[in-house]
Formats: structure tokens, C-alpha cells, sequence
């Protein structure tokens, strides 16, 4: 019978210690997420895009694009249609092309800041996106990220895009 009361606690407090692991981020959690999504983009993969969103996603966009700012914002549903769409056009041009010509997509992560609490952290990013050796945009943006059961998601945040034509 102590046996068994012995198991159950142990089983127990490992149960509140994983569950609390589960849940805390630190900045390699963070960077791991960056790197995965960044894989995930050039891999084409719409829907481990989209699964990197939490349920209550939420990005404020200024699009400098031509000198004239306009804003928007975006829930998790319409930047997933948005990932779509932008990773269709990319498969697409890397299909046509047979891979000559793909968009090459990479993050420079300026700063983390990891809650008091660990649950959540604060990402300050730049995202640059080139065709060949031209600059086609550039995205400067913050992000909140958290850790639930170990899979790191975003919240969203705000960005500022500048998208370059010829």
C-alpha cells in the first residue's frame, strides 16, 4: 500500500513539474520557433505556418510600401490565408523555374525578453525576403511568443513592412 501512495506522488509531482516545463520559455524555445518556421517557409509547408498560431493571433501591419503607410490588422484565420496565398506563389515560381528562382526568406532576431513569469516572451525581429541577390521586402516587427505543452506559438504583435518594386 506505501508503495503504491509512493508511486502516485511520484507520478504526481513529475506530472506538475512537466506540465510546468511544458509551459516556461526561454530564449532557445524561441529561437528553435524561428527556425522551424523559417523551414517551414521554405519547405513550402502552409500548415506548420499556420500551426505556429495561437487561437487568439493578432498582427497589427503598417505597410510602407510607395510612401503611403496603410494599416491593417490581421486575426489568425486571414494571416493563415495570407501564408497561403504567399506560399502557393512561391511554390509556384520554384516549380516553373525548376528551383532557379525561389524567394529566399531569413529573421535576424534583434532581442528577447522573457516574462518575469516565463511564460511568455517579447521577440523583436527583422525578416528579409530576396529574389536572387535583390531585396523584394523587408518586415521589422515584435512578437509574443508563449509555450504550451511544448509547442512555442505566437500571438502576433506589430510589424512594419516595406516591400520594394522594379
Amino acid at each position: 500500500m506505501l508503495g503504491k501512495l509512493l508511486l502516485v506522488a511520484g507520478l504526481g509531482i513529475g506530472a506538475v513539474v512537466a506540465y510546468e516545463q511544458g509551459r516556461s520559455i526561454d530564449e532557445a524555445d524561441v529561437r528553435a520557433h524561428y527556425r522551424e518556421q523559417l523551414e517551414a517557409l521554405r519547405a513550402f509547408d502552409e500548415e506548420a505556418v499556420c500551426a505556429g498560431m495561437a487561437d487568439d493571433y493578432s498582427l497589427a501591419v503598417v505597410d510602407r510600401t510607395g510612401g503611403r503607410p496603410g494599416s491593417t490588422t490581421l486575426n489568425g484565420s486571414e494571416s493563415c490565408d495570407l501564408s497561403r496565398k504567399m506560399l502557393g506563389f512561391m511554390r509556384q515560381m520554384s516549380e516553373q523555374t525548376g528551383g532557379l528562382l525561389t524567394i529566399d526568406v531569413s529573421y535576424d532576431i534583434g532581442s528577447v525578453v522573457i516574462a518575469p513569469d516565463g511564460r511568455t516572451a517579447m521577440v523583436e525581429a527583422t525578416s528579409t525576403a530576396k529574389l536572387g541577390d535583390r531585396l523584394i521586402s523587408r518586415t521589422r516587427g515584435r512578437e509574443k511568443l508563449s509555450r504550451s505543452f511544448w509547442r512555442t506559438r505566437s500571438h502576433g504583435g506589430d510589424a512594419q513592412v516595406w516591400s520594394y518594386g522594379g
